[in-house]
Order: C-alpha cells, then sequence, then structure tokens
C-alpha cells in the first residue's frame, strides 16, 4: 500500500508543525495535570495562527484534532488508573470529528473542549500508576469494574466473574494499589456520577439511581465525602463542560 502524500501550502506546513509542537506540549501538561499551563499555550498557539487561519483547509484542521484526542489517549492508557473513561471519551470525540462538517471558526473552540474534557475526567487518585506493571489479576478487576460502573458490584461477584481466585487477589489488589477493591468500587462510580453532572441534564436522584448508589441522600453523602463539593455545587462549578439543550 502507498500513501500519497498530501500537498500542503507553506501556511498550511507552517500550521502543521506548529501544531506539531503545541500537542506535544499538551500531552506533557495532561500527564502533569496542568489544565491553565495548557489553556495558556492554547491561547499562545492562536495568537500566532490566527491571522493565517482562513488559509488552511478544513480536513487539515480537523486532522490535527484528531492527532491530538489519539495523543491525549495515549497518555492516560500509561499513567491514570481508569484508562477505560479515555478510551470511551476518545471513542465519542473521534466519531464527532470523523461525522461533523467542520468550518475554520469550530477549530479553536474544538481545541478548547477536547482538552478540557480530558482534564475534567482526569481520577482523583493521585497516586503514581504504571499500568505496565500492574498484574494480570488487579488490571483486570479495575478494567471490570471501569466498564460496569452503572451496574450493581460486590467484590466477591465481580471476582467470581472474572475466575480469580478471591483472597490472593483482594491481597494483590491492596498491595499494587493500596486500597481495597470495594473503595475502588465507590471511588469509581463516583468518577461516574461527575461525568453524568457535566455531560447530562438527569437530576442527582437519576444519577444516584443509574450508578445503582444506595439511594440520593447517600451518594450526595459520599460525593461531598469524596471530593469536598456537593454533586450540585459540582455541576454549577463546571457549567464550561455543561452544555444546555436549547
Amino acid at each position: 500500500m502507498i500513501f500519497s502524500e498530501l500537498e500542503l501550502s507553506q501556511v498550511e506546513r507552517n500550521f502543521t508543525f506548529d501544531f506539531a509542537i503545541l500537542e506535544h506540549d499538551l500531552s506533557y501538561f495532561f500527564e502533569k495535570r496542568c489544565l491553565n499551563y495548557a489553556l495558556e499555550h492554547i491561547h499562545r498557539f492562536d495568537d500566532r495562527i490566527k491571522d493565517n487561519l482562513y488559509n488552511i483547509r478544513p480536513v487539515i484542521l480537523k486532522e490535527s484534532l484528531i492527532a491530538l484526542t489519539c495523543d491525549l489517549a495515549s497518555v492516560s492508557f500509561y499513567r491514570y488508573l481508569n484508562m477505560i473513561t479515555f478510551v470511551n471519551l476518545r471513542k465519542d470525540i473521534l466519531h464527532y470529528l470523523m461525522t461533523a462538517t467542520l468550518t475554520n471558526d469550530d477549530f479553536l473552540p474544538l481545541l478548547e473542549t477536547i482538552v478540557n474534557n480530558y482534564f475534567s475526567n482526569l481520577d482523583t487518585l493521585d497516586i503514581p500508576i504504571d499500568s505496565k506493571r500492574l498484574s494480570k489479576q488487579v488490571a483486570l478487576v479495575v478494567y471490570y469494574i471501569d466498564n460496569h460502573c452503572d451496574e450493581p458490584l460486590k467484590t466477591n461477584t465481580i471476582l467470581k466473574e472474572l475466575t480469580l481466585d478471591p483472597e490472593y487477589t483482594k491481597r494483590k489488589f491492596r498491595k499494587e494499589l493500596g486500597f481495597t477493591i470495594n473503595f475502588y468500587i465507590r471511588h469509581a462510580k463516583l468518577q461516574r456520577a461527575k461525568q453524568l453532572l457535566i455531560n447530562t441534564h438527569l437530576p442527582i436522584g437519576e444519577i444516584a439511581d443509574k450508578i445503582k448508589f444506595y439511594n440520593s441522600a447517600e451518594f450526595a453523602r459520599q460525593f461531598q465525602k469524596e471530593f469536598d463539593v456537593t454533586p450540585s455545587r459540582y455541576r454549577e462549578l463546571n457549567q464550561i463542560f455543561y452544555k444546555k439543550e436549547s
């Protein structure tokens, strides 16, 4: 198979080079959890290219956003425990980019939205994670929990489903991650709740029911305990990500 070279104007070549540098910087800031620096670099980049933005074909802009989306997802695979969240986020963003008709005016808002969404899904468990060094048993349990947050979850049921030795896996999980499987079930469900608070219009009671979290009162209490903010206040503070229906 031969990949034909896409002919670029000089303006497009300059843009492609500048965006590659920005892409590297944004991946670094995502790894270090520095949203303010990421947004600052986006604004500097915008200042450099805005005079020539309309001389760049939309297909070049779209391909750049696709590349950034994949790069940010790649960082999450090796750095963050909740990597399934970023797998799903990548899928949703790529589907949008591949199916939407984008204009030059869409580029900067989309760039900021993609970056904001990746940062908003960062796990609050700020512990060093090297997924390549996690044992197969622990990685399987984490993946299962992250992928079934909207279902009732119990430790022994999960381990039976995965055909893992209960006592051995529980000890290994705690040794490698520093907390129990039950703790991670609760944490993962609350992380899922954050996504629903930001990206849906569901009332808080319905969110508690959707993630199978006992009842809305207990959900609100546990959410505030975990994140030091009530669910309603969290949604209010993240209006930048929450788009109201017309």
